[in-house]
């Protein structure tokens, strides 16, 4: 996977704030929600937000564990950490 920019890596964290704060918007209105079929509506929307949310965390994560694991492979090569 290719290193993202700085400017890049706080997109991503602006969408996870996003994403994190829909789901919780949809779940209070889901229970204030009376009827049933929009009650729902708003469960499968917190249920996409979720999603969302899980796979750009997913996605900060492996770009997380790909750079540990070059900076391990150049200490254990005797090159510098940058």
């Amino acid at each position: 996977m290719k290193n993202i920019a700085t400017k890049e890596l706080n997109y991503v964290k602006d969408f996870l704030s996003w994403e994190l704060l829909s789901a919780k918007k949809c779940y209070q209105y889901a229970q204030q929600e009376t009827n049933p079929q929009r009650k729902q509506l708003f469960m499968d929307t917190v249920n996409v937000h979720q999603q969302n949310y899980m796979s750009l965390l997913n996605y900060i994560n492996q770009l997380n564990n790909e750079k540990n694991n070059t900076n391990t492979m150049n200490m254990n090569q005797g090159g510098q950490v940058h």
